[in-house]
């Protein structure tokens, strides 16, 4: 009596092989993709902080301070009667900076760079104060950043809020 013999043949491990092979191939070609969506939302973010840094610069100024310094020694001018800054458009009900208007001088910083970022990536930052009518109780404040290195372009990060009198 012969024993049945168990295992593979080679058929079998061809076919095996074959399927890993596919399966391998498929999460490699990811990798590369997952790295560059990685790098574009850590600058999507960058342009974020950079915005909320301005901004929280800007809000800490009275209200009736129409200009200042920022920590960077930048001239930074927070309107007046008949200044409002950067042109903003509306995209439905939200407002946006319009970055293919020419800057406004005092209303824009065309190069920022963040020391602390490795890549080099530069960004440009605009905004728009709109005082209320009438006696100043508040200045709506509206900034805009963008990537303006890199191969691709960047989509603008827009910040949109209200000072108040007193806050």
């Amino acid at each position: 009596m012969r024993r049945a013999e168990t295992g593979f043949s080679i058929l079998e491990m061809i076919i095996a092989s074959a399927i890993m092979m596919v399966g391998i191939i498929s999460v490699v070609q990811l990798v590369p993709i997952s790295l560059q969506l990685n790098a574009s939302n850590r600058l999507d973010t960058l342009a974020t902080v950079i915005a909320q840094r301005e901004l929280d610069q800007m809000l800490s100024q009275p209200l009736a301070v129409n200009a200042f310094n920022d920590t960077e020694g930048r001239a930074i001018s927070l309107g007046g009667a008949g200044s409002p800054g950067a042109a903003v458009t509306m995209q439905g009900q939200t407002a946006q900076i319009d970055f293919t208007a020419a800057p406004v001088a005092g209303f824009s910083i065309p190069q920022y760079l963040d020391p602390s970022d490795p890549t080099g990536a530069t960004f440009e930052l605009r905004w728009a104060v709109i005082p209320s009518p009438g006696n100043l109780v508040s200045k709506r404040i509206i900034i805009g950043c963008r990537r303006t290195n890199g191969n691709r372009p960047s989509l603008p990060v827009n910040l949109d809020t209200w000072k108040f009198k007193g806050s």
